[in-house]
């Protein structure tokens, strides 16, 4: 008795998207008239202009292209801050030992009782 054939279920692959670097273009107009498939996204580099446009489609082709624009700023590299950590810990010792002294009582002087009454 031969086997009854069973189609195996394959899982649709889900698609990724794919990003071929930056595109030097003239003008701003040649973003909106560059096509792009779906679930695709491309970075443009607007030439003269600090502006970096990136367009992307979704998954369905019936979508509209989503359009993003970044204005280059150049920015001079900041030295890391260093900290002194031993005047911070110093201040929080004097901080301490003035709360210590605030909070120890000094010691009252006993009452003497005497029995003269009588």
């Amino acid at each position: 008795m031969p086997y009854p054939y069973y189609p195996q279920y394959q899982q649709p692959q889900q698609q990724q998207a794919q990003t071929p670097g930056i595109i030097q273009v003239p003008n701003e107009n040649y973003v909106y008239n560059y096509p792009v498939g779906p679930v695709n996204s491309v970075m443009f580099k607007i030439e003269g202009k600090p502006i970096i446009m990136e367009k992307s489609m979704g998954f369905s082709q019936f979508e509209s292209p989503k359009i993003d624009v970044y204005r280059l700023v150049k920015e001079e590299p900041q030295e890391p801050a260093t900290t002194d950590y031993k005047s911070d810990i110093d201040a929080l010792w004097a901080e301490i030992n003035a709360l210590k002294e605030k909070a120890t009582p000094t010691p009252k002087k006993k009452k003497e009782v005497t029995e003269d009454a009588e």
